[in-house]
């Protein structure tokens, strides 16, 4: 049997605090884009999921101070299952784990200083992955199971 799983990626726009008027217009957003990969992704019982790429987030911002990154899980960092069975997964954000979300904003990335790569009019990419062990699919009723990410950025 087959479990199924989605990963659904709400993006929130930054939150802006200005207290001058730039000489420039400021450029902040934040999206998340799912890769090409079938959705949703099929897991194999008692199996582990390896890190695998369910999209990118895209940050623009030619704020000088940098910004901040966040990520929460609306089910705190697992799988849920419509009558309830929970599978718990991890999550990697640019090339750095993070570990198990929760319901809680967890800053994933900080950068102090302007990103010339993230100011331009494309924006920079963030590889978003998760992985999932096999102890955490054993037994697990098969079904569809899903959580909701948000990621948020807030410039400094």
């Amino acid at each position: 049997m087959l479990q199924k799983l989605s990963i659904n990626c709400l993006c929130c726009s930054g939150i802006y605090y200005l207290l001058a008027l730039p000489a420039f217009a400021q450029v902040n957003s934040i999206s998340f884009n799912s890769t090409a990969v079938s959705l949703p992704i099929s897991l194999t019982p008692n199996a582990a999921l390896p890190s695998t790429i369910i999209g990118n987030v895209t940050v623009q911002s030619n704020n000088a101070n940098g910004f901040t990154v966040s990520a929460k899980s609306t089910n705190g960092g697992a799988l849920k299952r419509s009558s309830g069975e929970l599978i718990d997964y991890t999550l990697n954000y640019n090339g750095i784990e993070q570990g198990q979300l929760t319901t809680l904003d967890k800053a994933v990335e900080n950068v102090s200083t302007l990103i010339v790569d993230c100011a331009d009019e494309n924006g920079c990419n963030r590889e978003i992955k998760i992985a999932i062990s096999q102890a955490a699919i054993s037994a697990k009723p098969a079904g569809n199971y899903s959580d909701q990410l948000v990621f948020t950025l807030i410039v400094k």
